[in-house]
């Protein structure tokens, strides 16, 4: 379903700063010590990828500052839709003061974040959209637009590497059924038809599997020897298909674009391997997530969807103060719009 999206920074702004003094500001100690008992659950799409650890960065700050706890669950694969099924199952039955999750399928969640939802238990979902309005918001990139970017990333790689944005070009694909990979994948498209003269030859689904991301990379790159460029929607592929770059010295000749932010990626990007990465903000979904979800339980107005936003690293300005904390969550520093203020709370209650 079609999805208005706020500005990241007003939104979680407003939400709360509001939040922060209605309430937080007005616990008592003994009531300090009571809400210390609550754990929220955050529910990611796959424990393996570095991208979902930074989430559970970002909710563990959140936590810290309201004096809860999180738990953090999911399964090991995006692909594993009925293991997700059943963390959500499991918790419903448990009645948590809130959920937080990143639904690996917009369809087969439907039924989880609905039956939470008639729990009376508020789920916030992050990341990626689900097929239903009944959840308190939704935090996630828009991936439509990031794709975008993407897609006209490698075409100025390939104007620049080749002269002219012209030539053949592929794409690697984490997972065909998930909406934000769908959708990335979509806007990268759209952006290549408005380059006339660059085809794009052919895709592989890797589903979340770096091995096979790298060994489809070695397969296009040998069998489209006029190969300009390559796409990796997600950080797995990027990972898989940078080391592919690597081992075959294609860096020079052909371009690559990956999304996220893995130590592997970024060391690529440094070497020149990656000429550019699309990063989300994966902190600020767990981080805000887990905010929004304990305002939710405490009856807290919040907007209905945000736009976390992405931004494009290159070799030139991987190392710059911008891009400190979005390619490594342990330099993060909470930027104003974190830090709810009374301005931002009387902003929102006018």
């Amino acid at each position: 379903m079609p999805i208005t999206r706020t500005t990241t920074n007003h939104a979680i702004a407003l939400a709360l700063g509001t939040f922060t003094l209605t309430a937080l500001g007005a616990l008592t100690p003994t009531q300090a010590q009571e809400e210390q008992q609550i754990t929220i659950p955050v529910v990611i799409k796959a424990t393996t990828a570095s991208y979902w650890q930074a989430v559970f960065d970002g909710a563990h700050q959140a936590a810290d500052r309201l004096g809860i706890q999180i738990e953090e669950l999911g399964p090991a694969n995006e692909t594993e839709v009925a293991r997700q099924i059943s963390i959500m199952e499991n918790l419903i039955s448990r009645r948590p003061t809130a959920i937080v999750l990143a639904p690996v399928s917009t369809d087969a969640l439907v039924g989880p974040v609905e039956a939470a939802t008639d729990a009376d238990i508020p789920v916030v979902i992050i990341d990626s959209e689900v097929n239903t309005d009944r959840y308190a918001s939704l935090i996630a990139t828009d991936n439509f637009a990031a794709g975008q970017r993407a897609g006209h990333a490698l075409a100025e790689c390939i104007e620049r590497t080749s002269g002219n944005a012209a030539g053949e070009v592929a794409y690697l694909r984490t997972n065909p059924n998930g909406e934000s990979l769908v959708s990335r994948d979509n806007g990268f498209l759209d952006a290549m038809e408005q380059y006339p003269d660059i085809q794009v030859v052919d895709n592989r689904v890797a589903n979340n599997d770096t091995a096979k991301a790298m060994n489809d990379t070695l397969d296009l790159l040998n069998r489209y020897p006029d190969l300009k460029g390559i796409f990796a929607d997600n950080q797995l592929m990027g990972d898989g298909a940078g080391t592919a770059f690597a081992e075959q010295g294609a860096g020079d000749e052909v371009c690559l674009v990956a999304f996220d932010s893995s130590e592997l990626e970024v060391d690529f990007l440094r070497q020149g391997i990656i000429d550019s990465l699309v990063v989300q903000d994966p902190y600020m979904m767990g981080y805000s997530g887990v905010w929004f979800a304990y305002a939710a339980s405490q009856g807290v107005s919040l907007p209905r969807s945000v736009d976390t936003g992405v931004h494009v690293a290159t070799t030139e300005n991987v190392d710059s103060e911008n891009f400190a904390g979005l390619l490594d969550p342990s330099k993060r520093q909470l930027t104003p719009y974190l830090e709810p203020s009374a301005a931002a709370a009387k902003s929102a209650s006018q």
